[in-house]
Formats: C-alpha cells, sequence, structure tokens
C-alpha cells in the first residue's frame, strides 16, 4: 500500500481500525489487544483521539519486520491467564463484521471434541478469524517464535478446518488494486486520512 497503515484506511466515514473494534464489541467479545508494529506512532495518534472507554488496549512489536509469529507472541503475552480462547483477526480484511465474528465463535463453541484450533476456509484458501483454545495458547508461549502454522501442521487431527461460503473471510488489501476493486464491489467510499502533525509516514523499507 505505498508504506500506509491499512487499518487507518477511511471507510465510509471510519477506519478500518474502528470498524473491526466496533464489530469485536458488537459480537460481544472482550475489548480486543492490538498489537503494533510498523506505523506504531501514526496509529497511536490516530487511537489519542478515541474516547477512553473505546480505545482498546495495545502493545508494539518492536521488531515487525521480523516473522509474523513474533506479533502473535506479544498479543498472546499482553493476555490475561484467564483467558479461555483466543481469536486472532487481521487488521486488513474489511468485509469482516459482528455476525462474521459471531459465526466464528459459534463454530469454536460447536466444535467437536479433540479440536483445539478453527480456520475458516472459503474454497480451499484459509482465513479468519482463526480461534484456538488455552492450551494452543500455553503451547505457543512455551516455544519462542512458533508460529500457530507450526502448530497446526504439528496436530491436524486437532485443527478444525471449518469450511464456508464467506467470502469476507479471506478478502483483504495488499495493494492499491485491491482497493480499487473494494470500492468498485462495495460502492463504499474509501479514503487515505490526513496524517497527524508530526508523525513519521515515510514508507518502511522492505
Amino acid at each position: 500500500m505505498g508504506g500506509r497503515a491499512k487499518c487507518l484506511l477511511e471507510v465510509q466515514g471510519h477506519s478500518l481500525l474502528q470498524r473491526t473494534v466496533g464489530s469485536v464489541r458488537s459480537a460481544g467479545l472482550h475489548t480486543p489487544v492490538l498489537v503494533l508494529g510498523h506505523h506504531a506512532a501514526e496509529i497511536q495518534a490516530h487511537l489519542s483521539h478515541w474516547p477512553e472507554h473505546l480505545t482498546p488496549r495495545h502493545v508494539v512489536n518492536p521488531a515487525p519486520e521480523d516473522d509474523p509469529a513474533s506479533s502473535l507472541h506479544i498479543g498472546l503475552h499482553a493476555l490475561g491467564n484467564d483467558v479461555q480462547a483466543v481469536m486472532v483477526l487481521l487488521a486488513d480484511q474489511p468485509l469482516i463484521n459482528a455476525a462474521d465474528i459471531g459465526a466464528v465463535l459459534h463454530a469454536f463453541q460447536r466444535r467437536p471434541p479433540g479440536c483445539q484450533v478453527l480456520v475458516p476456509m472459503v474454497n480451499g484458501v484459509p482465513g479468519h478469524p482463526v480461534m484456538f483454545d488455552a492450551a494452543v495458547r500455553a503451547d505457543l508461549l512455551a516455544a519462542p517464535g512458533s508460529s500457530l502454522r507450526q502448530w497446526r501442521a504439528a496436530h491436524p487431527e486437532a485443527t478444525l478446518a471449518w469450511v464456508v461460503d464467506n467470502p469476507h473471510h479471506t478478502r483483504d488489501l495488499d495493494t492499491p488494486e485491491d482497493l480499487d476493486t473494494l470500492a468498485r464491489d462495495t460502492g463504499w467510499v474509501c479514503r487515505w486520512p490526513e496524517p497527524a502533525p508530526g508523525v513519521n509516514t515515510d514508507p518502511v523499507a522492505g
């Protein structure tokens, strides 16, 4: 996206981050923990304008260029010890809404015995949000640098591929062309916000 913070893209007047957090709350889940990496200062500036009671907790990955598993581990460490299950959402899925989140939660609650991880599967393509139980969280934290994909590969019998016909779970924004397609398909007004004063928005190499 040319070095832009995708979660700050405004869709129908609200940032993707606002839409995602709002959907999580509407689905009845706890306030999410945001893991920030590149563009952390810009995103924090955006969050500073939110009402305090609506501002989610956020932590910063100091090395976001590392494997994505590092951000997952930082998020897992930030959760309380009483967490019974974890749902992982991405910042660049514009179609995910409260109904989609609720459907994942419902499917996870009704998962077969022995299933510890649920992954939405659309036309053979894995999507998000994914969910897993507290035991998987403990396994990941006990093996620094390990990814959920590695855990699933080692425990295929404990992974449920939840087959659904819902493209929301696999639709994301990686390129300007993806954004053009989203606007064309939905008729939504999409725009980038003006950078906050004093915030460095230079593209990050790599």
